[in-house]
Order: C-alpha cells, then structure tokens, then sequence
C-alpha cells in the first residue's frame, strides 16, 4: 500500500532499487534441495535469475524417489512400485557437478550485467559457497549426517528469526536428516520442548510433491507443527508437458504462446545461462540419465511422456516451491490462504501441520476452472522470466525491462457498511517511465464474501466498489490492482486492499 499519491515516475531512485528495495534481513530465507533432474535444472536456470529477491542460504543435492546415486559399493536397492522392476545399484543419477559446473559458471558470465540491474544478486562465489551434498545414496536415506544435512540443521538452530523455507524439489529426506540430528541431540533434554517448538515454527517445508516417504515416515509423526505445503497440484502449469492423453495444454489460451517453442528458443534459450535451459528435442541430456528421453527425438518416441515440437516447454515442476517467495507486490509466503504466483493453499490437516493447493478458482466470468490458482499467473511469469533472461545479455539498466510498481492509497484494510460504495485511488510508477495499464479486479476466493461485487473503473487508477447489499458483518471482499507496463516482455505488479463489512 502507499500512504500517500505525491510519488512520481522522476521521484523512484535509479537503477535497480526503482523496484524497491527491501531490507536484506528482510529477504525470504530459503535453502533448495534438488535431486537435478532435467526440470529440476530448468526451475535453477530461473531461480538464478531470482536469486536477488530470495536470502539463498543452500543448494543441496539431495535424492528422491525417481533419482538416487547408490553408495559406490555394488549395494543394491528396490521399492516395489519404481520404475525399476528389479534391485538396482543406483537409479538414473546425474552426479552432483551440474550446479557448480554448470549452472554456477554460466551465472558467474552474467553476473556482471545482472548485478547492474540490481545490486543485490549475490556473487557467483557466494552461491558456490552454498552448494552442498545431502543424503542422495538411497531414497529415503536418512540414516546418516551429511554436509548438506548439517546445513539445514545450523541454519534451523541458528539466531536468525526469520523463517526458514525449506524447498523440496526432489525429496525431503536430507531435510529429515537435519532434523533427526536436532532429535537426537534435545530429545529426552529439558532444552527439547523448546527447541522443537523453536525449529517447528522456524521451519517452512515447500514440496514440489512427496517424492520420496520421508515426510510420511518421519516428519509428519516427529514435526507436526511444521507447516508443510505439498505443491504438487502446481504441475498442471509449470510440471511435464506432452501428450498424455490430456492434450499438451499450458497456461490460459492467450498465455500459451508463452510456452511454445519459437517463443521459448527466441527469449529464453539465449546467452550463456539461457542456453542451459532445458526444453522438448533440443538436443540436451543429463549426464548420467539412462532414461533421459527429453532432448533425443528417437528415445522421446518410445518414452512415457510423448514428446511435443521441437523447444516447446517440457517442465519446470519445482517453480512452485520458490514462486511464492518472488516480489510481487501482494507475495505473502506465511500466509498460504492468499493468492499469487505461487498458488494458493489450504491447510488439509492441522496434525500435521499439512496444506494442499486448491484445486480451481474463478475466472472473470465466475466459471470455476482447475488449476486456475497456478495458471492465471503463467503468463505474467513468463513475461517476467523473459526479460530477467534479457538483463544477462544487457549491460546497461537503462536497456532493460523492469517491473512497475503498483500502490493502492491508504490502508491495506477499510471498512465498510452493505450497500455502500468504497472509492480507491492507485498508483502505479514504471522504471522506464512506460506506460501502465492498470485494472482492477476482485480476487473471489481470497475472500469471506461468496459472492460477486461490482467494481467501476473511473480511470486515471481510480475505482468505486459496491459492497453488497447482502454482504455479512464480518465478511471481507479482497481487491487486486494489478500493473502492466508495455515493455518488449510486459511486466505486472500487483497491490491488494481487503474490504471488511461493518
């Protein structure tokens, strides 16, 4: 919210805090665990990109339920209900190089042109220093204390207060490791009570799926409190896209053109980072991925996921453990019940401490649609990946896109009677001095009001909104202002007000 319409575009600071610096203590604090599967490298390729709006405090190799390394001595492994139909020695490992030698070293040839879009990137050495190996020999494995493991315990038991979002791209079971060694340590001590209380409302677990039965297993029976989000639902906009019966369908239909190959090879496969970005047939493979079908039309052909045209988008499936940490204007990662580009959530169990997506939202027209929580945002993301992908290749800040930034006047809360008639007043200020289209809209489900409100556009950010007649006392209407600029790549922000009945 702005408390006061005196902003204009001459008055924004220059460079890269046009989009509005935050405090850095302030930073949403995270650690990625990754099994590095092919979408796995595609979600890092544009988390790097974001690495200025999140405190990145590791990168953890970690295994999963599809990726395991073995422990280097012939010793053999078998779930019922795997891929593998017999015991294996290790299962479709990519190794535990490909962030440093890879990602890490395109990111280190781009930094110099995106730290001048905004000083807050962190140095390549930096993230270097946050890479570490966690428990990968097995699925499941927790047995044992790793490097990785250790991380995640010390950062869960340290005196920082902010929380301490734990993404799980592949399986949780290093994130379990880290926490049985805190159980080994207090447990049956008169510190216990409070240092399960302490690291339970620290720890914040974002899954992209349960990929492995370690939160089954072990955390959710030891760590109820923790919250955890099973963000699985987030597949149906960012996981594997082919035919499978369903039709290769990603984003709304005006957005898809966002996720086609011509677009995808033209505005994100450029430049040294770009071009490790995966997509369908490009002829990329993971080392050491027996089955990895995804970049050889011939294995493509036979494989369980039919492929699409040549660099359409195969799959970043782990998004939807980072999208909401990313600034946006109406981000709020500890409150799941809010909307953005990470989706909204509802809590399935209180013990555990278990959160769900939700299945469908509203569209414009009041027609629920599935998936809509993730997929209304698709092409706003994509647009933004775009131009983050462009700043790697631009030197000078004046050459890019960069985000607007949108304000709604006053409070983020009023209040108001049934019947009666609310007028906003927004703002919105773009870097560039472009042009911002701003549009206001009701977000249904983000409120207590089951119904529809009519909202009159007056222009010039400018709005009146009519609280129902039948409206509640107690019932709330929330209210997005959402800012598009007219940039190459259009960027969005966004501002929320809720309206409470009175």
């Amino acid at each position: 919210m702005i408390a006061a319409l005196g902003m204009t575009v001459a008055t924004l600071p220059a460079a890269a805090e046009a989009d509005g610096l935050r405090p850095e203590g302030n930073l949403p604090r995270t650690v990625v665990t990754t099994d590095m599967e092919q979408d796995d490298y595609a979600s890092l390729i544009r988390y790097l990109l974001y690495t200025n709006e999140v405190d990145t405090e590791g990168i953890i190799y970690s295994s999963g339920r599809f990726h395991w390394s073995g422990d280097g001595k012939g010793t053999t492994f078998f779930l019922p209900d795997r891929e593998y139909t017999t015991p294996q020695t290790s299962w479709r490992w990519t190794g535990t190089r490909t962030i440093q030698d890879q990602a890490l070293r395109a990111y280190a040839e781009v930094y110099p042109n995106l730290r001048r879009h905004d000083p807050r990137y962190p140095t390549p050495g930096e993230l270097l220093s946050k890479v570490k190996i966690g428990n990968i020999e097995f699925e499941n494995e927790m047995a044992k204390d790793t490097e990785g493991s250790d991380l995640i315990r010390d950062l869960l038991l340290d005196h920082d207060a902010r929380p301490l979002y734990l993404q799980a791209w592949g399986g949780t079971n290093t994130i379990a490791r880290a926490l049985k060694s805190i159980e080994d340590r207090f447990a049956g001590t008169r510190q216990w009570p409070r240092v399960k209380a302490a690291v339970s409302k620290k720890a914040v677990i974002l899954a992209s799926g349960f990929q492995d039965d370690t939160y089954a297993q072990y955390i959710a029976p030891v760590w109820p409190g923790i919250r955890v989000e099973n963000m699985a639902a987030g597949y149906a906009a960012w996981g594997y896209n082919c035919e499978r019966g369903q039709g290769n369908v990603r984003g709304l239909p005006a957005d898809r053109v966002y996720f086609s190959g011509a677009w995808i090879k033209q505005n994100i496969q450029i430049g040294p980072l770009g071009s490790l970005y995966r997509s369908w047939l490009d002829g990329q493979s993971m080392p050491g991925d027996q089955l990895d079908i995804f970049g050889d039309p011939e294995r493509a052909a036979g494989g369980w996921c039919k492929p699409l045209a040549p660099y359409d988008f195969l799959s970043e499936g782990d998004n939807v453990a980072f999208n909401p940490l990313l600034k946006t204007g109406i981000q709020d990662p500890e409150n799941p019940l809010l909307g953005g580009w990470g989706g909204r959530a509802i809590q399935t169990t209180t013990t555990p401490n278990l959160w769900t997506m939700v299945s469908a939202e509203k569209d414009d027209t009041g027609t629920d649609v599935r998936n809509y929580t993730t997929l209304r945002w698709a092409g706003a993301a994509q647009n933004d990946f775009a131009a983050r992908m462009r700043w790697t290749l631009t030197p000078r800040y004046r050459d890019g896109n960069h985000p607007p930034t949108v304000g709604i006047h006053g409070n983020d809360t009023v209040r108001a009677r049934p019947g009666s008639v609310v007028t906003l007043t927004g703002l919105a200020t773009d870097p560039e001095q472009d042009p911002v289209t701003l549009r206001w809209w009701q977000y249904r489900e983000e409120g207590s009001y089951p119904g529809t409100v009519t909202i009159a556009d007056r222009g010039h950010g400018r709005a009146a909104v009519t609280v129902p007649a039948d409206a509640a006392p107690g019932q709330t209407i929330s209210i997005i202002l959402q800012g598009t600029d007219d940039g190459t790549f259009p960027l969005t922000r966004y501002d929320r007000l809720f309206i409470r009945v009175v």
